[in-house]
């Protein structure tokens, strides 16, 4: 890199290193947040289900978007506008006018912002860097934000364990303002030669470019039939059955629960780290295989752990956490090497003038499943017991791969475009 993208690209870092640190303490609280408030597991679902539907909605529109308007600018203003609206949700915590219509609807307008956010994002970060500096850009900015997210949950279950939700929202609304002011200085200027022009046939005829692109090259096609149905599982167990279960189940106190979900960050920094140092040159197919392989064995350990059978030969709590942060740590560290071979390979081969919508256009598919998963599971936890939901899931992630593996072993990672 030379000095000036040097300096751009650490501007994007600490912007998203900010923001990040507000964001996990926010992401660790809100779910116990609304347990202590309903102690329902289907009302947890609903706002997670809430909290991506409008984001699914709007993201191939913010792609194009993203595509023909400077995208530092939206950047900023996004991260300006979300700071005001969560700073917004700490006024109505303070005066105790805060409800769940109230964080349902200040969070349908979050996920929209987000949306325009994060299209603008990751079709910036190419044109900050060089390609040949892609792997390493992406692997610093996956282990810095994995850093941030390393301290964001342990801040966040201190916090709202010690403090409430109130400065949860007074930290996390700062941070965003914090992240626009970083990124206000990075030098930018539009490099698309797309036009600013915007219209109904503009943003239809761009969208279906979009689907022609992802469904004409081999390995998206196929990484995309494998990821819908392995989100319909593993992000709902996330979103939904892992706090329901620590919280509600085990008994974790909220500084236990957020320091697990550091566990999990801090793997994926653990990985990106091996991938920036030991592993930048390997072929990214081995390790997206060995990704996914290791990320099913794993999972199928905590369903185990957590069998009834299993938690009664534990002595003490903190030895089952020990247990299971140590898995999520494991698993966080196979994300690395699933995530990252994935989005370089996306931003090698996707032209800079249609990079925001196609990228937005995968985001809506890989996570087109999610928001019914996170619905279904948040309603079977208050009716089914957890560790048997647990195994299910495993099971038919087991199953989704073991359909998948040929298809795995036959994807071309070079940046070439396939249309077998």
């Amino acid at each position: 890199m030379n000095k000036i993208q040097k300096r751009n690209f650490l501007l994007y870092v600490i912007g998203r290193m900010v923001s990040l640190v507000g964001s996990g303490i926010q992401m660790v609280a809100m779910p116990l947040f609304i347990l202590d408030l309903t102690g329902s597991g289907t009302k947890m679902g609903l706002f997670a289900m809430i909290s991506m539907i409008p984001a699914l909605i709007i993201a191939p529109f913010a792609g194009v978007l993203g595509d023909r308007y400077n995208r530092k600018n939206i950047m900023v203003s996004m991260d300006y506008v979300r700071g005001i609206i969560i700073l917004f949700l700490a006024y109505m915590t303070y005066i105790g006018k805060i409800n769940l219509i109230v964080l349902f609807i200040t969070q349908v307008l979050i996920s929209i912002l987000d949306s325009f956010f994060g299209a603008a994002t990751s079709a910036m970060l190419p044109d900050l860097v060089s390609k040949s500096d892609l792997m390493k850009a992406n692997s610093v900015t996956e282990s810095i934000s994995s850093a941030s997210m390393i301290m964001g949950p342990v801040l966040g279950g201190v916090i709202y364990g010690l403090f409430g939700m109130q400065w949860v929202f007074i930290l996390n609304g700062i941070s965003f303002i914090l992240s626009a002011f970083s990124e206000m200085f990075i030098k930018y200027r539009k490099t698309s030669t797309l036009t600013a022009e915007i219209n109904a046939k503009i943003i239809f005829n761009d969208l279906k470019e979009s689907m022609s692109y992802i469904f004409n090259n081999y390995v998206l096609k196929n990484l995309i039939l494998m990821a819908i149905f392995l989100n319909l599982l593993f992000n709902p167990m996330f979103a939904v059955l892992f706090p329901y279960t620590f919280r509600e189940v085990i008994g974790f106190s909220p500084q236990q629960y957020g320091l697990l979900e550091m566990m999990w960050t801090l793997g994926i920094l653990v990985g990106n780290i091996l991938l920036a140092v030991f592993f930048s040159k390997r072929e990214s197919k081995k390790l997206f295989r060995n990704g996914i392989y290791g990320m099913v064995f794993l999972n199928l350990l905590i369903a185990v752990v957590l069998l009834p059978r299993f938690l009664s030969k534990f002595n003490s709590i903190w030895s089952i956490f020990l247990v299971v942060g140590a898995l999520l740590m494991l698993m966080g560290i196979t994300n690395a090497f699933i995530n990252t071979p994935i989005s370089v390979y996306f931003q090698r081969i996707i032209p800079n003038e249609n990079r925001s919508k196609i990228f937005s256009a995968l985001g809506v598919i890989f996570q087109a499943a999610t928001p019914l998963g996170m619905l279904v599971i948040g309603m079977i936890v208050d009716r089914v017991e957890v560790h048997w939901i647990f195994l299910a899931i495993s099971l038919l992630i087991i199953l989704d791969v073991i359909v998948f593996s040929k298809k795995i072993e036959q994807m071309d990672f070079t940046p070439s475009l396939e249309t077998k």
